[in-house]
Protein backbone atom coordinates (compact mmCIF):
# COMPACT_ATOMS: atom_id res chain seq x y z
CA UNK A 1 0.00 0.00 0.00
CA UNK A 2 1.20 3.66 -0.86
CA UNK A 3 0.94 6.21 1.58
CA UNK A 4 1.10 9.92 0.59
CA UNK A 5 3.10 12.28 2.56
CA UNK A 6 1.38 13.97 4.86
CA UNK A 7 0.18 10.06 5.82
CA UNK A 8 3.83 9.11 6.51
CA UNK A 9 3.99 12.45 8.87
CA UNK A 10 0.80 11.71 10.51
CA UNK A 11 1.86 8.21 11.99
CA UNK A 12 5.47 9.18 12.40
CA UNK A 13 4.18 12.40 14.32
CA UNK A 14 1.90 9.27 16.24
CA UNK A 15 4.73 7.24 17.12
CA UNK A 16 6.76 10.10 18.42
CA UNK A 17 4.11 11.01 20.53
CA UNK A 18 3.66 6.82 21.56
CA UNK A 19 7.45 6.67 21.98
CA UNK A 20 8.20 9.73 23.42
CA UNK A 21 5.34 11.12 25.38
CA UNK A 22 5.65 14.45 23.50
CA UNK A 23 2.98 17.07 24.28
CA UNK A 24 0.63 18.24 20.99
CA UNK A 25 2.11 21.45 21.49
CA UNK A 26 5.83 20.20 21.17
CA UNK A 27 4.74 18.08 18.37
CA UNK A 28 3.34 21.30 16.49
CA UNK A 29 6.76 22.70 16.70
CA UNK A 30 8.59 20.16 15.93
CA UNK A 31 6.54 18.90 13.20
CA UNK A 32 5.65 22.14 11.38
CA UNK A 33 9.00 23.93 12.00
CA UNK A 34 11.63 21.09 11.73
CA UNK A 35 10.30 18.18 10.09
CA UNK A 36 10.33 18.07 6.39
CA UNK A 37 9.39 14.56 3.85
CA UNK A 38 13.25 14.76 3.13
CA UNK A 39 14.54 14.48 6.30
CA UNK A 40 12.34 11.62 7.10
CA UNK A 41 13.67 7.80 6.94
CA UNK A 42 10.79 4.91 7.93
CA UNK A 43 10.09 1.13 8.08
CA UNK A 44 6.27 0.20 6.72
CA UNK A 45 5.04 -2.98 7.52
CA UNK A 46 1.98 -3.57 5.64
CA UNK A 47 -0.05 -0.48 6.37
CA UNK A 48 1.47 0.23 9.62
CA UNK A 49 4.82 2.79 10.27
CA UNK A 50 6.96 0.81 12.35
CA UNK A 51 10.28 2.60 12.43
CA UNK A 52 11.14 5.75 11.42
CA UNK A 53 14.21 8.72 12.14
CA UNK A 54 14.87 12.42 10.84
CA UNK A 55 18.42 12.99 9.38
CA UNK A 56 18.52 16.85 9.14
CA UNK A 57 21.44 18.73 7.82
CA UNK A 58 23.24 21.64 9.46
CA UNK A 59 26.18 23.86 8.32
CA UNK A 60 29.25 23.42 10.38
CA UNK A 61 32.19 25.72 11.34
CA UNK A 62 35.25 23.28 11.91
CA UNK A 63 39.09 23.78 11.43
CA UNK A 64 38.44 26.56 9.65
CA UNK A 65 36.35 25.36 6.98
CA UNK A 66 32.58 25.51 6.09
CA UNK A 67 30.92 21.86 6.28
CA UNK A 68 27.90 19.95 6.03
CA UNK A 69 27.15 17.70 8.64
CA UNK A 70 24.17 15.48 9.86
CA UNK A 71 22.04 15.32 12.99
CA UNK A 72 20.02 12.86 14.02
CA UNK A 73 16.87 12.65 15.84
CA UNK A 74 13.63 11.03 16.89
CA UNK A 75 14.92 7.22 16.33
CA UNK A 76 11.54 5.38 17.45
CA UNK A 77 10.32 2.04 16.74
CA UNK A 78 6.41 1.15 17.33
CA UNK A 79 6.47 -1.14 20.33
CA UNK A 80 5.05 -4.09 18.40
CA UNK A 81 7.82 -3.79 16.22
CA UNK A 82 11.26 -4.07 18.49
CA UNK A 83 13.67 -6.11 18.98
CA UNK A 84 13.84 -6.93 15.17
CA UNK A 85 16.96 -5.14 13.86
CA UNK A 86 14.68 -2.10 12.57
CA UNK A 87 16.45 0.72 14.93
CA UNK A 88 19.62 -0.64 13.30
CA UNK A 89 18.60 -0.95 10.05
CA UNK A 90 17.53 2.85 10.47
CA UNK A 91 21.13 3.98 11.75
CA UNK A 92 22.40 2.27 9.12
CA UNK A 93 20.37 3.98 6.71
CA UNK A 94 20.50 7.02 8.31
CA UNK A 95 24.17 7.28 7.55
CA UNK A 96 24.44 5.84 4.13
CA UNK A 97 22.17 8.97 3.24
CA UNK A 98 24.69 11.53 4.79
CA UNK A 99 27.80 9.99 3.23
CA UNK A 100 26.08 10.48 -0.19
CA UNK A 101 25.21 13.78 0.58
CA UNK A 102 28.67 14.57 1.01
CA UNK A 103 28.55 14.85 5.03
CA UNK A 104 31.59 15.02 7.31
CA UNK A 105 30.04 14.25 10.49
CA UNK A 106 26.50 12.67 12.12
CA UNK A 107 25.32 14.17 15.29
CA UNK A 108 22.90 13.15 17.67
CA UNK A 109 22.10 14.19 21.45
CA UNK A 110 21.20 10.98 23.22
CA UNK A 111 18.16 11.35 25.67
CA UNK A 112 18.90 8.94 28.52
CA UNK A 113 22.37 7.65 29.38
CA UNK A 114 21.09 4.24 28.32
CA UNK A 115 20.73 5.65 25.28
CA UNK A 116 23.94 6.91 25.02
CA UNK A 117 25.47 3.28 25.56
CA UNK A 118 23.06 2.41 22.65
CA UNK A 119 24.42 4.51 20.45
CA UNK A 120 28.35 3.66 21.58
CA UNK A 121 27.47 0.22 19.95
CA UNK A 122 29.12 -1.23 16.50
CA UNK A 123 26.00 -1.93 15.12
CA UNK A 124 24.41 1.99 15.75
CA UNK A 125 27.42 3.54 14.83
CA UNK A 126 30.00 3.37 17.21
CA UNK A 127 29.28 6.67 18.43
CA UNK A 128 31.33 8.70 20.88
CA UNK A 129 30.59 11.04 23.29
CA UNK A 130 32.19 14.65 22.42
CA UNK A 131 31.06 17.26 24.06
CA UNK A 132 30.40 17.84 27.88
CA UNK A 133 28.83 21.08 29.28
CA UNK A 134 29.53 22.46 32.91
CA UNK A 135 26.67 24.76 34.70
CA UNK A 136 28.09 27.43 35.44
CA UNK A 137 26.51 31.50 36.73
CA UNK A 138 27.04 33.88 34.28
CA UNK A 139 28.50 36.88 35.85
CA UNK A 140 27.29 40.79 35.32
CA UNK A 141 27.95 43.76 36.29
CA UNK A 142 26.32 46.86 36.64
CA UNK A 143 27.59 48.56 34.18
CA UNK A 144 24.96 49.09 31.97
CA UNK A 145 23.77 50.82 29.02
CA UNK A 146 20.52 53.31 29.69
CA UNK A 147 19.76 53.79 26.37
CA UNK A 148 19.04 50.12 25.84
CA UNK A 149 15.82 48.47 25.85
CA UNK A 150 14.92 45.32 26.73
CA UNK A 151 11.42 44.17 25.35
CA UNK A 152 9.99 40.32 24.97
CA UNK A 153 7.76 40.61 22.16
CA UNK A 154 4.78 38.41 21.03
CA UNK A 155 6.30 38.14 17.48
CA UNK A 156 9.06 37.59 16.29
CA UNK A 157 10.22 38.97 13.15
CA UNK A 158 12.72 38.01 10.54
CA UNK A 159 15.10 40.21 11.51
CA UNK A 160 15.76 38.08 14.80
CA UNK A 161 17.12 35.28 12.80
CA UNK A 162 19.36 37.98 10.77
CA UNK A 163 21.11 39.49 13.65
CA UNK A 164 21.54 36.00 15.09
CA UNK A 165 23.52 34.41 11.85
CA UNK A 166 25.50 38.04 11.57
CA UNK A 167 27.13 37.06 15.21
CA UNK A 168 27.11 33.20 14.74
CA UNK A 169 28.13 32.64 10.99
CA UNK A 170 31.60 32.31 12.59
CA UNK A 171 31.77 31.31 15.39
CA UNK A 172 34.32 27.87 15.41
CA UNK A 173 33.50 24.75 16.24
CA UNK A 174 29.48 25.14 15.86
CA UNK A 175 26.14 23.54 14.47
CA UNK A 176 24.57 26.35 13.32
CA UNK A 177 20.84 26.49 13.15
CA UNK A 178 18.97 26.83 10.32
CA UNK A 179 16.08 29.76 10.02
CA UNK A 180 13.41 27.02 11.33
CA UNK A 181 15.75 25.56 13.96
CA UNK A 182 16.13 28.96 15.21
CA UNK A 183 12.03 29.65 15.28
CA UNK A 184 11.52 26.40 16.95
CA UNK A 185 13.65 27.23 19.30
CA UNK A 186 12.20 30.60 20.30
CA UNK A 187 8.25 29.04 20.13
CA UNK A 188 9.66 25.69 22.26
CA UNK A 189 11.10 28.43 24.79
CA UNK A 190 7.92 29.96 24.82
CA UNK A 191 6.29 27.02 25.48
CA UNK A 192 8.41 26.15 28.73
CA UNK A 193 7.31 29.21 29.80
CA UNK A 194 10.41 30.76 29.48
CA UNK A 195 11.89 34.04 28.09
CA UNK A 196 12.46 35.37 24.83
CA UNK A 197 14.49 38.98 25.23
CA UNK A 198 15.49 41.18 22.55
CA UNK A 199 17.59 44.42 23.11
CA UNK A 200 17.71 46.95 21.35
CA UNK A 201 18.98 50.50 20.83
CA UNK A 202 16.72 53.26 18.55
CA UNK A 203 14.82 50.31 17.11
CA UNK A 204 18.10 48.66 16.43
CA UNK A 205 18.86 45.23 17.63
CA UNK A 206 21.56 44.65 19.81
CA UNK A 207 20.82 41.29 21.50
CA UNK A 208 18.94 38.06 21.72
CA UNK A 209 18.48 35.93 24.91
CA UNK A 210 16.75 32.59 25.36
CA UNK A 211 16.33 31.12 28.74
CA UNK A 212 14.03 28.91 30.88
CA UNK A 213 13.56 27.89 34.46
CA UNK A 214 14.79 24.09 35.32
CA UNK A 215 13.30 21.70 37.47
CA UNK A 216 14.77 23.33 40.17
CA UNK A 217 14.10 26.69 39.90
CA UNK A 218 17.61 27.88 38.15
CA UNK A 219 16.65 30.17 34.91
CA UNK A 220 19.32 28.61 32.63
CA UNK A 221 20.69 30.71 29.06
CA UNK A 222 19.68 28.78 26.18
CA UNK A 223 21.27 30.73 23.94
CA UNK A 224 22.47 34.50 24.57
CA UNK A 225 23.81 37.15 22.01
CA UNK A 226 24.84 40.25 22.32
CA UNK A 227 27.25 43.14 20.89
CA UNK A 228 29.52 43.63 23.68
CA UNK A 229 29.31 43.59 27.40
CA UNK A 230 27.04 46.27 28.24
CA UNK A 231 24.15 44.71 25.98
CA UNK A 232 24.93 41.69 27.57
CA UNK A 233 24.47 42.90 30.99
CA UNK A 234 21.41 44.59 30.43
CA UNK A 235 20.10 41.27 28.99
CA UNK A 236 21.05 39.63 32.45
CA UNK A 237 19.75 42.54 34.62
CA UNK A 238 16.18 42.56 32.59
CA UNK A 239 16.46 38.36 32.74
CA UNK A 240 16.46 38.52 36.78
CA UNK A 241 13.76 40.79 37.36
CA UNK A 242 11.43 38.76 35.16
CA UNK A 243 12.43 35.55 36.56
CA UNK A 244 12.97 36.41 40.11
CA UNK A 245 16.24 34.63 40.70
CA UNK A 246 19.61 36.18 42.08
CA UNK A 247 21.95 34.33 39.44
CA UNK A 248 21.41 33.42 35.93
CA UNK A 249 23.29 30.01 35.09
CA UNK A 250 24.57 28.65 31.12
CA UNK A 251 25.31 25.35 30.16
CA UNK A 252 28.65 25.72 28.49
CA UNK A 253 30.43 23.71 26.17
CA UNK A 254 33.27 21.85 27.74
CA UNK A 255 36.67 20.14 26.60
CA UNK A 256 37.34 16.64 27.17
CA UNK A 257 35.46 15.23 30.61
CA UNK A 258 36.44 17.55 33.51
CA UNK A 259 34.85 17.54 36.97
CA UNK A 260 31.37 18.26 37.26
CA UNK A 261 30.64 18.26 33.81
CA UNK A 262 28.38 16.10 32.35
CA UNK A 263 28.28 14.19 28.41
CA UNK A 264 26.24 15.68 26.00
CA UNK A 265 26.53 15.77 22.39
CA UNK A 266 27.88 12.36 20.79
CA UNK A 267 29.67 12.15 17.25
CA UNK A 268 31.39 10.24 14.62
CA UNK A 269 32.50 10.57 11.26
CA UNK A 270 30.36 9.94 8.07
CA UNK A 271 33.77 10.50 5.62
CA UNK A 272 37.08 9.82 7.48
CA UNK A 273 39.18 10.74 3.97
CA UNK A 274 37.06 14.04 3.80
CA UNK A 275 37.72 14.88 7.74
CA UNK A 276 41.49 14.16 7.10
CA UNK A 277 41.64 16.18 4.54
CA UNK A 278 39.73 19.33 6.14
CA UNK A 279 42.05 18.83 8.75
CA UNK A 280 45.60 18.45 6.55
CA UNK A 281 44.71 21.90 4.72
CA UNK A 282 43.84 23.74 7.88
CA UNK A 283 47.45 22.56 9.57
CA UNK A 284 50.03 21.57 7.33
CA UNK A 285 52.78 20.53 9.09
CA UNK A 286 50.13 18.26 10.88
CA UNK A 287 51.10 14.42 10.61
CA UNK A 288 48.91 11.54 11.47
CA UNK A 289 49.10 7.75 10.95
CA UNK A 290 46.15 6.49 12.08
CA UNK A 291 43.56 3.53 11.09
CA UNK A 292 39.81 3.46 11.26
CA UNK A 293 38.27 0.28 11.78
CA UNK A 294 34.49 -1.64 12.55
CA UNK A 295 32.21 0.79 10.41
CA UNK A 296 29.76 -1.20 9.11
CA UNK A 297 27.56 1.20 7.99
CA UNK A 298 30.37 2.57 5.47
CA UNK A 299 32.83 0.00 5.20
CA UNK A 300 34.53 2.61 2.62
CA UNK A 301 35.85 4.49 5.94
CA UNK A 302 37.69 1.33 6.88
CA UNK A 303 41.40 1.79 6.79
CA UNK A 304 44.29 2.96 7.08
CA UNK A 305 45.57 6.65 6.81
CA UNK A 306 48.88 9.09 7.00
CA UNK A 307 48.70 12.79 7.15
CA UNK A 308 51.81 14.86 5.84
CA UNK A 309 52.88 17.47 4.30
CA UNK A 310 48.88 18.76 4.09
CA UNK A 311 48.28 15.45 2.05
CA UNK A 312 45.99 12.51 3.22
CA UNK A 313 47.48 8.80 1.89
CA UNK A 314 45.87 5.79 1.97
CA UNK A 315 48.48 3.44 3.01
CA UNK A 316 48.72 -0.33 3.08
CA UNK A 317 50.93 0.26 6.66
CA UNK A 318 49.00 -0.77 9.59
CA UNK A 319 49.47 2.30 12.37
CA UNK A 320 49.34 2.04 16.20
CA UNK A 321 46.31 3.79 16.55
CA UNK A 322 43.54 2.27 15.13
CA UNK A 323 40.03 4.38 15.78
CA UNK A 324 36.07 4.05 15.58
CA UNK A 325 34.67 5.92 13.52
CA UNK A 326 33.19 7.73 16.63
CA UNK A 327 36.63 7.73 18.59
CA UNK A 328 38.01 9.17 15.63
CA UNK A 329 35.74 12.37 16.39
CA UNK A 330 36.22 12.57 19.44
CA UNK A 331 39.95 12.72 18.91
CA UNK A 332 40.05 16.02 17.18
CA UNK A 333 36.64 17.17 18.64
CA UNK A 334 37.49 16.77 22.43
CA UNK A 335 39.54 20.16 22.58
CA UNK A 336 37.07 22.13 20.98
CA UNK A 337 33.88 21.55 22.35
CA UNK A 338 31.21 21.76 20.07
CA UNK A 339 28.25 24.42 20.36
CA UNK A 340 25.23 22.88 19.90
CA UNK A 341 22.17 25.65 20.58
CA UNK A 342 18.47 24.93 19.69
CA UNK A 343 18.52 21.83 19.21
CA UNK A 344 14.92 21.42 21.19
CA UNK A 345 16.22 18.79 23.60
CA UNK A 346 15.66 20.42 26.53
Amino acid sequence: MLFDKEEVKRQTRQLWKSCFGSSDDFLDIYFGEKYTDESNLTVRVDAELAAAVQVFPYRMTFYNSVVHTGFISGLATAEQFRKKGLATQMMHEAHRKLFKQGALLSFLIPPTEDMRKFFEETRHGSYWTTTFRQLKEIPMSDDIDEKVEITQPDEWGHDLYVFFRQYTKNQPFMLHPSESDFYAALANCDLKGGWVLVARRKRRILGICLAVKDSEGRCVLRSLLSTDEKVKDCILHDLQKRAGVDKIYARIAAPGSPKLSEPYAMARVINVEKLLWTIATAYPDFQLHVGVDGDLDIPENNGYYFVNDGKVVITDEKPESIVTPGGLAAMFMGSYPTILEMMLDE
